[in-house]
């Protein structure tokens, strides 16, 4: 191995360029460089300028990098339905992989990427930040330990809005499968939102890089937006330890909620709210006794965390807080979720309205958040707090 850990970043526009970012402002005692990187569209990139200063070379596909050049690591940053191939074409090749959320689309693709891995004898971290991150890292220490007792039930809301140009923005947003036809199942719960319903098995796991194992999953799924995945969903899940995990979601509201999560423990119950004013409350544990401890922020590290932390697992310096199997509980959960509501229910078009200007509109389901938020302050199904004629249950799957 070399002395600094040498990387090729795959995917350098979007979420990719917090990655050039921390790779190139490292300081005055670097522990990795960029030896390539591969994006057919880096010209558009905010760092293609200072990239091409250091004579980086750039590639269209990983393929073409391969032949001429070697790396330790492969950091994936691209769309969900390359996660899967080019985790296990990076793994053939001898790099070690930190791959974006989510692990990919489905779980099939998941077992490939650990056959890969297992093959490789590499490493490979998902990038679920969260799991990286300091606060929530405390949070499952106390949780093993047994200091809030054994885990009753951990739920999060997140009301997120999303424009008409964030479903434009390519071929594959809201999509089942893209242009192409590979799986993608781009919903709130296998992208935008999907760190929150992950961070619930992950901090259920019996080991601090474990997440939970899952009985079964129970869904109702909607779409207000003309897509052909859902932009609205809400999961019950029953875990191997028996507690249960419930998750609201959509894109199809007006205002801006969450995350927010409770999380239920028999010695005590933890918190945490971001509101739309920007204003966060520390994750805040409240014990039987009348004592509490603050965590702290969960977005204050985990992004330059885990980068730092899959490099020093390279070197044999510690240990990757979230892998393949850790992940994989996330696209176990979305997987059975399409499987309990086979058909996706549309919201009906005259309840559904248009809020903003044309180009930066969203499409609003009327009195959708308000019923979310009934559902999760009483620990129910959309289907169990609201009877109008639109509510569709899902079948319960075992998993």
């Amino acid at each position: 191995m070399s002395e600094l850990v040498t990387v090729v970043l795959v995917g350098i526009g979007g979420y990719g360029g917090t990655y050039c970012s921390l790779l190139l402002n490292q300081g005055p005692n670097p522990v990795a460089k960029i030896v390539g990187v591969v994006d057919p569209f880096a010209e558009k990139a905010n760092f293609y300028a200072q990239l091409k200063e250091k004579n980086i070379p750039f590639y269209n596909t990983l393929t073409e990098f391969y032949q001429q050049h070697k790396a330790e690591l492969a950091v994936i940053s691209t769309p969900i339905s390359l996660h899967c191939p080019q985790t296990c074409e990076a793994l053939a090749n001898g790099s070690n992989v930190l791959c974006e959320k989510p692990l990919c689309a489905l779980v099939s693709e998941a077992e490939q990427m650990l056959a890969a891995r297992d093959r490789s004898g590499l490493q490979v971290a998902i990038g679920y930040q969260w799991s990286f991150s300091s606060s929530m890292r405390a949070l499952k220490a106390d949780i093993l330990s047994g200091r809030l007792g054994q885990p009753k039930r951990l739920k999060t809301i997140a009301l997120w809005p999303r424009k008409d140009s964030y479903y434009a923005r390519n071929n594959w947003a809201g999509a089942l499968q893209n242009a192409r036809g590979e799986w993608v199942l781009d919903s709130p719960a296998n992208n935008a939102c999907a760190h929150y319903l992950h961070n619930m098995f992950f901090l259920l796991g019996a080991k601090p890089e474990t997440s939970v194992g899952l009985k079964s999953v129970q869904a109702e799924l909607y779409r207000a937006n003309a897509i052909s995945n859902y932009d609205t969903c809400i999961f019950r899940v029953a875990t191997a330890c028996g507690a249960e995990v419930l998750f609201y979601s959509t894109h199809a509201c007006g205002r801006l909620l969450g995350p927010v999560f409770e999380f239920e423990f028999t010695q005590g119950t933890v918190t945490f709210s971001r509101y739309a004013s920007g204003t966060s409350a520390e994750v805040t544990a409240k014990f039987q006794d009348g004592s509490q401890k603050l965590y702290g922020y969960p977005d204050a590290d985990g992004v330059p965390t885990k980068l730092w932390e899959t490099i020093n697992a390279i070197r044999g310096q510690g240990k990757i807080s979230c892998g393949i199997e850790t992940a994989m509980m996330q696209t176990i959960c979305i997987n059975a979720a399409r499987q309990s509501c086979p058909e996706i229910k549309e919201f009906p078009r005259e309840l559904v309205y248009k809020m903003g200007v044309p180009g930066a509109q969203v499409k609003v389901m009327t009195g959708l958040a308000e019923y979310l938020e009934q559902a999760y302050h009483s620990n129910q199904m959309l289907a169990e707090v609201c009877a109008e004629s639109w509510v569709q249950p899902g079948k319960v799957v075992s998993c």
